[in-house]
């Protein structure tokens, strides 16, 4: 099914980006480089510190296909006015959750019930625990009033990963389990884990709940390319790609380390428009500047907890 020896592209690997957010990356994806090499697909992949970086590299050539984040996928749509493709995604990807989590006793019944309370969020960059949270709360009816009067508590953990990490989630649990905060953005997937491991909702500690899942599914990964991608190459990875198969033992194995349940699935875009009308007012341009920053943001206050211990101190909002 691929190229081949003699085929049209002899020689020329696909050059497959990919972000480096955990230690499980390179054997996932030397995975998925042998399963390629056995059905004659010549694949490699290179390893990125950031989203943002990996877009760039895509943009400019050095590399084919790009494994991206919703984040990045939206950023590059708009960088391309609409003309980069898209190739497939995961079944996992698909309709993505994030929850509102609120602590017991704090008097929190409702969205309208956040106004002057303290709100955790993950990273700026975080598609599922701040972006996109966010941007529902906005879009919900008082909302804009709302978002100016919550007190927001920001972790900005492993920045350019795009939230990949959770390090920002964790510490969101960590805080309303603390009583830091009264409510906080976290992704299903890693309140399910948290609650599986009884690492909330433990002895001594406050008790959390879900209020409401006020952010609508969105779809996360996909993998991008741009429109120059020649055909050959193009066809060649899709092909190899869905016909990876769960009833196929060496194929399940590298198939349920990248976390798929049952299969890949082909790409789509409805599940990124709320992505884009988060991303409505961001500038079109290569490692664009978080929405909310310190001296200007939409909220009473700011509070961002960073890396390395870094803590700013709460600065009143700046932009009316």
């Amino acid at each position: 099914m691929g190229a081949g020896a003699s085929g049209p592209e002899a020689g020329q690997a696909i050059m497959l980006g990919v972000v480096a957010y955990s230690d499980s990356v390179g054997s996932i994806w030397e995975g998925m480089r042998q399963y390629f090499a056995s059905v004659d697909v010549p694949l490699d992949f290179c390893m990125f510190t950031s989203y943002d970086r990996m877009v760039e590299a895509l943009v400019h050539g050095h590399i084919d296909i790009a494994w991206n984040g919703p984040l990045a996928h939206v950023r590059l749509k708009r960088r391309t006015g609409g003309k980069s493709i898209s190739l497939g995604m995961r079944d996992c990807d698909r309709n993505f959750r994030s929850h509102l989590v609120v602590r017991k006793g704090a008097g929190i019944d409702s969205l309208a019930a956040l106004a002057g309370k303290r709100l955790a969020t993950g990273a700026y960059d975080s598609p599922q625990a701040y972006v996109l949270p966010l941007q529902a709360i906005g879009a919900a009816p008082g909302g804009e009033g709302l978002l100016k009067s919550i007190h927001v508590v920001r972790f900005d953990k492993d920045l350019g990963k795009h939230g990949d990490t959770a390090a920002g989630e964790l510490e969101v649990m960590r805080a309303l389990s603390a009583g830091e905060v009264d409510a906080g953005f976290v992704s299903d997937v890693m309140w399910s884990k948290a609650l599986a491991a009884r690492e909330v909702n433990g002895k001594g500690q406050a008790q959390l709940v879900v209020l409401s899942d006020v952010v609508p599914p969105f779809d996360h990964c996909q993998f991008d390319a741009m429109p120059t991608l020649s055909a050959t190459k193009r066809d060649m990875f899709s092909k190899a790609l869905f016909a990876m198969s769960m009833g196929v033992p060496e194929h399940k194995a590298v198939m349920q380390l990248e976390g798929i349940r049952e299969k890949w699935e082909g790409p789509r875009e409805d599940g990124y428009a709320r992505m884009h009308d988060a991303l409505a007012a961001e500038p079109g341009v290569p490692f664009p500047p978080p929405l909310d920053t310190v001296s200007k943001h939409r909220f009473a206050s700011l509070e961002v907890r960073g890396d390395r211990g870094i803590h700013a101190t709460k600065f009143e909002r700046a932009c009316v």
